[in-house]
C-alpha cells in the first residue's frame, strides 16, 4: 500500500510541476501556431482531445473535462495536453504520409516497448471481437477506414490525426494491430509523447468496449 501511495504521489508531483510551469507559457502564440480556435485573454482555454473537450484554467494551470469537470484525468491524458502546448519550433505542418512508430523521427528506440506495451495488448484484447471494436470506435466518434479488418482515423487533436488498424485472428494467425502516425508528428509533439498518444487512444477504445459490454449485460 505504501509503495502504491509513493507511486501515486510521484505522478501527482510531476503534474503539479507542469501545472505551475504552464501558467508561464505563451498560450496565445501556441494556439495560433496550431490553428486552434477558442483563444481568449481571460477565462479557460479549450482543447479538443480524442473528440472530448478539455479546458485549461489559467488560475491554477489545471486541465479538466468540460462536461465533467470533477472527473479525475489520467496521467497520460493530462501530460499529452501539456506536451502539445509546450512544444516549440514554429508552425507544424502535416506531411500526409502515414508511418508506424519505428519510422517516426527519433522514435525508433521506443518501438519495441510500444509493441509489447500497446500493440500486442491491443490485439489480444480485441482478438475475436472485431465487431465490438467497430462499435467502440464508432461510439468514440472515430472515422472508419478500410485499410484493415477494422480501422479508424481519430483526431487526437484537431490538428493531428492518428490511425488505428486491427486484423482479427484465425486458426493460423493471432490478431494483429498497428498504429500509424503522420511522418511529421514530431513537429507537433516530442517523440515520447507520440507513444503516449497511441497508448491513450487504445485505452479509450478498450474502455468504451468494456462500457458497451456492461450495457449489453445489464
Amino acid at each position: 500500500m505504501e509503495q502504491k501511495k509513493e507511486y501515486t504521489d510521484h505522478y501527482e508531483l510531476v503534474l503539479e510541476n507542469w501545472r505551475r510551469k504552464s501558467r508561464e507559457w505563451d498560450w496565445k502564440a501556441r494556439f495560433e501556431e496550431l490553428g486552434f480556435a477558442g483563444w481568449q485573454a481571460q477565462g479557460k482555454l479549450p482543447i479538443w482531445y480524442y473528440g472530448v473537450r478539455y479546458e485549461w484554467n489559467p488560475e491554477d494551470g489545471r486541465f479538466c473535462e468540460a462536461e465533467n469537470p470533477g472527473k479525475k484525468l489520467s496521467f497520460g491524458t493530462e501530460m499529452n495536453l501539456y506536451n502539445l502546448i509546450v512544444k516549440e519550433g514554429g508552425t507544424p505542418v502535416l506531411s500526409g504520409k502515414w508511418v508506424p512508430l519505428r519510422e517516426v523521427k527519433r522514435a525508433y528506440p521506443f518501438a519495441p516497448a510500444f509493441q509489447n506495451g500497446t500493440l500486442t495488448p491491443f490485439a489480444q484484447f480485441f482478438d475475436g471481437k472485431a465487431e465490438l471494436l467497430r462499435k467502440a470506435g464508432e461510439r468514440l466518434g472515430f472515422r472508419p477506414i478500410s485499410d484493415s479488418d477494422v480501422g479508424f482515423e481519430a483526431m487526437a487533436f484537431p490538428c493531428l490525426p492518428i490511425r488505428f488498424l486491427f486484423w482479427d485472428g484465425d486458426e493460423e494467425f493471432p490478431a494483429q494491430t498497428n498504429i500509424l502516425f503522420d511522418a511529421n508528428i514530431t513537429e507537433f509533439v516530442h517523440e515520447e509523447t507520440v507513444v503516449m498518444l497511441g497508448s491513450d487512444g487504445v485505452s479509450r477504445l478498450k474502455e468504451m468496449a468494456e462500457r458497451i459490454t456492461e450495457e449489453k449485460e445489464a
